[in-house]
């Protein structure tokens, strides 16, 4: 029987370009690997109908998303559209709903993103800073991670469409009666001190899936993969062995 073919599809978060998941490539040298980002959505409408055109044009007969924040939603999305083709998820940051909803205490309060989209046409970069300063825990601030960040990945913004496009997909999303529906492995990971994307919100929806394993790492933020790169490929190294053996 011949080995079926597989890609990876690497999923950005909110503002972050593609090449956030460049370092990781390498642990997979012979697979193909293609990233998203939403960098160039202009309305909130383009983003999923970019990912499910991006999958649909992957040649691999399976294809492992990886997704975070932003990103591990649209995963999602993927998933219940193409149960046959996502053969795991990998999410960061994954939660079953980023606005906090009315019988709910975590997630955002949704006047919170009303005011960010209206502070980003007269301020665009301090909304972008303010928001980069909450990804990292204290430990990781103190090790230089969130000035790292600016200079690797903020030299150059998103336009003002793009970014409130994504701001209206996470005002929008939700999960809720539908996880139920995600039928193949979903590997969640989020930091302890994840003030975005709440720890305990990733843990309700690993118990929301039918097939989840849910990792949380101490003293690290909402940016954990990109704080302990190597930790984060084995990690995935670790639990694909588990699935394939």
């Amino acid at each position: 029987m011949n080995r079926k073919q597989q890609a990876f599809l690497w999923i950005s978060g909110w503002s972050v370009p593609e090449r956030v998941w460049e370092p990781f490539y390498g642990e997979w040298s012979d697979v193909k690997h293609v990233a998203l980002s939403f960098c160039d959505c202009e309305q909130v409408g383009e983003m999923m109908e970019l990912a499910i055109q991006t999958f649909e044009q992957i040649d691999a007969d399976e294809v492992i998303v990886v997704g975070w924040s932003l990103g591990a939603m649209v995963a999602l999305e993927l998933a219940l559209r193409f149960p046959e083709r996502v053969r795991s998820l990998f999410l960061i940051g994954g939660v079953a709903d980023f606005v906090k909803q009315s019988d709910d205490d975590i997630g955002w309060d949704e006047r919170v993103l009303r005011r960010m989209k209206k502070q980003l046409r007269s301020n665009e970069r301090e909304v972008i800073r303010s928001f980069d300063r909450k990804m990292f825990s204290l430990l990781e601030e103190e090790g230089g991670w969130e000035e790292r960040w600016q200079e690797v990945f903020r030299q150059h913004l998103p336009s003002l469409s793009s970014l409130q496009a994504g701001l209206d997909f996470l005002q929008q999303f939700s999960l809720r009666d539908r996880a139920k529906g995600i039928s193949m492995p979903v590997f969640l990971l989020t930091g302890s001190e994840d003030v975005i994307c709440h720890a305990e919100a990733t843990r309700r929806l690993a118990k929301q899936l039918p097939r989840a394993d849910c990792t949380i790492w101490n003293e690290s933020g909402h940016a954990c993969f990109w704080t302990q790169k190597e930790r984060f490929q084995q990690w995935i190294k670790g639990c694909l062995d588990g699935e394939y053996s």
